[in-house]
Protein backbone atom coordinates (compact mmCIF):
# COMPACT_ATOMS: atom_id res chain seq x y z
CA UNK A 1 0.00 0.00 0.00
CA UNK A 2 1.43 3.08 -0.93
CA UNK A 3 0.65 6.42 0.81
CA UNK A 4 -0.94 8.60 -1.44
CA UNK A 5 -2.31 11.56 0.36
CA UNK A 6 -5.67 10.56 0.46
CA UNK A 7 -5.34 7.04 2.47
CA UNK A 8 -8.89 5.68 3.29
CA UNK A 9 -7.41 4.55 6.76
CA UNK A 10 -10.68 3.05 7.69
CA UNK A 11 -10.62 0.55 5.21
CA UNK A 12 -7.10 -0.44 4.86
CA UNK A 13 -7.19 -3.65 7.03
CA UNK A 14 -10.37 -4.56 4.97
CA UNK A 15 -8.35 -4.73 1.98
CA UNK A 16 -6.51 -7.81 2.74
CA UNK A 17 -7.56 -11.27 1.64
CA UNK A 18 -6.67 -14.73 2.97
CA UNK A 19 -5.76 -16.29 6.38
CA UNK A 20 -2.46 -14.89 6.06
CA UNK A 21 -2.75 -11.89 4.68
CA UNK A 22 0.62 -9.73 4.11
CA UNK A 23 0.65 -6.12 3.11
CA UNK A 24 3.46 -3.56 2.61
CA UNK A 25 3.01 0.10 3.52
CA UNK A 26 5.32 1.97 1.98
CA UNK A 27 5.92 6.19 1.42
CA UNK A 28 4.38 7.22 4.79
CA UNK A 29 5.37 9.93 6.72
CA UNK A 30 6.82 8.90 9.91
CA UNK A 31 4.11 8.58 12.09
CA UNK A 32 1.19 8.34 9.89
CA UNK A 33 2.23 4.45 9.41
CA UNK A 34 1.93 4.43 13.23
CA UNK A 35 -2.03 5.35 12.91
CA UNK A 36 -2.34 3.44 9.43
CA UNK A 37 -0.86 -0.09 12.05
CA UNK A 38 -3.58 1.00 14.74
CA UNK A 39 -6.35 0.72 13.10
CA UNK A 40 -5.34 -2.49 11.54
CA UNK A 41 -3.85 -3.97 14.79
CA UNK A 42 -7.53 -3.14 16.33
CA UNK A 43 -9.68 -4.42 12.83
CA UNK A 44 -7.36 -7.80 13.80
CA UNK A 45 -8.23 -7.52 17.86
CA UNK A 46 -11.88 -9.46 17.77
CA UNK A 47 -10.53 -12.15 15.38
CA UNK A 48 -7.45 -12.63 18.36
CA UNK A 49 -5.34 -12.45 15.49
CA UNK A 50 -1.21 -10.79 15.59
CA UNK A 51 -0.23 -7.95 13.55
CA UNK A 52 3.50 -8.04 12.74
CA UNK A 53 5.92 -5.29 11.73
CA UNK A 54 9.75 -5.21 11.54
CA UNK A 55 10.83 -2.26 12.02
CA UNK A 56 14.05 -0.72 10.07
CA UNK A 57 16.40 -0.35 13.25
CA UNK A 58 15.98 -0.26 16.81
CA UNK A 59 15.65 3.54 16.67
CA UNK A 60 12.60 3.36 14.66
CA UNK A 61 11.12 0.65 16.60
CA UNK A 62 11.11 2.67 19.90
CA UNK A 63 9.52 5.77 17.96
CA UNK A 64 6.90 3.25 16.66
CA UNK A 65 6.27 2.11 19.88
CA UNK A 66 6.15 5.57 21.22
CA UNK A 67 3.33 6.88 18.68
CA UNK A 68 1.49 3.30 18.83
CA UNK A 69 0.88 4.50 22.59
CA UNK A 70 -0.35 7.52 21.57
CA UNK A 71 -2.71 6.40 18.59
CA UNK A 72 -3.83 3.62 20.04
CA UNK A 73 -3.24 2.97 23.35
CA UNK A 74 -5.62 -0.23 23.37
CA UNK A 75 -3.07 -2.01 21.29
CA UNK A 76 -0.16 -4.16 23.11
CA UNK A 77 3.23 -3.80 21.44
CA UNK A 78 5.98 -6.72 21.89
CA UNK A 79 9.08 -5.37 20.99
CA UNK A 80 11.57 -8.23 19.70
CA UNK A 81 14.98 -6.58 19.46
CA UNK A 82 17.80 -7.09 17.43
CA UNK A 83 20.65 -9.16 18.01
CA UNK A 84 24.11 -7.68 19.22
CA UNK A 85 26.19 -9.78 17.44
CA UNK A 86 26.60 -10.76 14.21
CA UNK A 87 26.05 -14.99 14.45
CA UNK A 88 29.77 -15.69 13.08
CA UNK A 89 31.07 -13.95 15.96
CA UNK A 90 33.03 -15.23 18.71
CA UNK A 91 30.91 -13.21 21.21
CA UNK A 92 28.04 -13.86 22.68
CA UNK A 93 24.94 -12.08 22.60
CA UNK A 94 23.97 -9.89 25.31
CA UNK A 95 22.07 -11.07 28.58
CA UNK A 96 20.02 -8.22 28.19
CA UNK A 97 19.27 -8.80 24.74
CA UNK A 98 18.80 -12.65 25.15
CA UNK A 99 15.99 -12.51 27.96
CA UNK A 100 14.17 -9.05 26.14
CA UNK A 101 14.08 -11.60 22.74
CA UNK A 102 12.60 -14.72 25.49
CA UNK A 103 10.25 -12.33 27.47
CA UNK A 104 8.81 -10.90 23.83
CA UNK A 105 8.52 -14.69 22.23
CA UNK A 106 7.19 -16.09 25.61
CA UNK A 107 4.21 -12.94 25.33
CA UNK A 108 3.31 -13.73 21.38
CA UNK A 109 2.66 -17.51 22.98
CA UNK A 110 0.56 -16.47 25.28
Amino acid sequence: MQFSGNLDVDNMATQQNGENAQAGIYGAPSGQDARILAQMARDLMPQDRVLVHIALDDRRMADLAEFLAFFAPDVQVVRLPAWDCLPYDRVSPSADIVAARVSALAKLLV
